[in-house]
């Protein structure tokens, strides 16, 4: 089964690898440059419609406090689902949930941080006048 399986990753791959006929193209310094002074020529054309900071936050910020409250749910849920589990569980169950468990702490982590983080950075980049 395993001599099986290795054989369909080998073939597979080899497909893809004949399959896909990769593209190459060379590009001079001065054609790089023409493409990037056109690009810049249009962002600056379009100053006035550029989008300003007020605008992004009216954007962004109901967007994050959406998905902290969506983390903040789904924390509080599995936190519910493992104390459950751990109190029911067998010294080895109980050993495994404990490892998860550095998982959800990690987790709540990243997801509380990140809010607190956002609010650092925007309060600095405000005060600065950025």
């Amino acid at each position: 089964m395993k001599i099986l399986k290795n054989i369909i990753v080998v073939i597979t791959t080899l497909i893809i690898i004949i399959a896909i006929e990769p593209e190459v193209k060379a590009i001079t310094f001065d054609d790089m440059k023409s493409k990037i002074d056109t690009f810049m020529g249009i962002g600056q054309s379009k100053g006035d419609s550029a989008v300003n900071g007020d605008d992004m936050k009216k954007i962004i910020v109901p967007i994050a406090n959406i998905l902290t409250a969506i983390g903040v749910f789904v924390l509080v849920g599995v936190t519910i689902v493992m104390g459950i589990k751990y109190m029911f569980a067998t010294p080895e169950e109980a050993a495994k949930l404990k490892q998860q468990l550095i998982g959800l702490v990690v987790s709540a982590v990243v997801v509380l941080g990140a809010t607190a983080v956002w609010k650092i950075v925007y309060n600095v980049l405000t005060s600065t006048g950025l």
